[in-house]
């Protein structure tokens, strides 16, 4: 499958996933893309879409949080339903328990979907929840974790929509209102007992950064609670990656390079190393060059390897980078 940007897209076309925008089926997998429904994708707020092509019936792209689970979600969040965001919180973390002896986080993965706070909110939860699990944490604490960052953005609940979805720079009094909604968010819980005060102080804290410069309480180091530092790595990352009004998305190498660049101010540098080794270098569904001149299609990735995925070559040949002992001397050299 390949990753059309909605501005590439053209009448013809085959869906490779289904299409959904703020929660909304657009069109299922498999179908014609229409003039239509073209003009439907554009008006709404995806970057772009997974299109079948001759590689699709190969590829191996590793989903943790399916479509309905993701739309369970937003429809709870939406409706401030938090016995049901716990228990959809807590399938998320089994599911990527399951998958925990080869999880992965394909950018590809993600950048199907639209922007909007809850839908940023259930990326946020799945890349926290896996660097918690590369930092060894428990099961209770990786759901605590998990439900903190479901909830982390909850307050923009009370924040002015005009405010959110503002296309230009926000005023100084916009800021400073749009910085309210970690402590609303707290707020928001403070009085459901079914909410640990852990979960509660990592919603508090999740834009405190770690040379103490964040808000809203300049926290500083390790007196900025665990989950918050975890969560704010997976907020920061989600929002490099997907397009906004005011930027593009980032690319692989970008973000890893902003996420490296900004641990002395920003980022506990351990959770950013726990959050980086579950990266995938080179998506499915990308082109490299290989080492031999030939190009070809990466179809799937092990965290085991993550630098030498199998790849599909022009001619159909499946080459495993990593264990094919007849290409051992062959390698990425880029991305075509």
């Amino acid at each position: 499958m390949r990753f059309i940007p909605v501005a590439q897209l053209e009448p013809g076309m085959i869906t490779a996933k289904a299409i959904y925008d703020n929660s909304l089926l657009v069109t299922a997998a498999n179908q014609t893309l229409t003039p239509k429904m073209i003009s439907a994708v554009r008006r709404g707020r995806l970057q772009g879409l997974f299109i079948y092509d001759e590689y699709s019936d190969y590829e191996h792209l590793q989903v943790i949080v399916n479509d309905e689970l993701r739309y369970r979600m937003v429809k709870e969040l939406k409706d401030f339903n938090i016995d049901q965001v716990i228990y959809l919180t807590n399938q998320i973390v089994d599911s990527i328990l399951q998958k925990k002896s080869d999880l992965l986080i394909d950018l590809n993965a993600l950048a199907i979907y639209d922007n909007s706070t809850y839908q940023h909110s259930i990326d946020v939860t799945t890349l926290a929840t896996t660097c918690g699990v590369g930092l060894g944490l428990s099961v209770q604490n990786l759901q605590y974790l998990a439900l903190s960052a479901a909830l982390h953005d909850i307050g923009k609940q009370a924040i002015p929509k005009a405010i959110l979805n503002k296309e230009d720079a926000l005023t100084d009094e916009e800021m400073e209102l749009m910085r309210k909604h970690p402590k609303i968010g707290y707020e928001m819980l403070y009085n459901n007992n079914n909410i640990s005060s852990y979960v509660r102080s990592a919603i508090l804290s999740h834009h405190e950064n770690w040379d103490g410069s964040g808000y809203p309480n300049q926290l500083k180091g390790t007196a900025i609670p665990i989950f918050a530092r975890i969560i704010h790595v997976a907020d920061v990352y989600d929002a490099l990656i997907k397009k906004r009004s005011y930027k593009e998305a980032y690319s692989y190498n970008d973000s890893i390079e902003y996420l490296m660049a900004h641990c002395s101010d920003m980022f506990d540098i351990e959770c950013v190393k726990s959050f980086i080794k579950y990266l995938v270098v080179y998506p499915v569904g990308s082109t490299v060059m290989l080492s031999n001149g030939k190009q070809a299609h990466v179809i799937k990735n092990r965290n085991t390897s993550v630098t030498r995925p199998v790849v599909m070559t022009e001619d159909k040949t499946v080459l495993d980078l990593a264990y094919d002992l007849d290409y051992l001397n062959v390698s990425i050299t880029g991305f075509a």
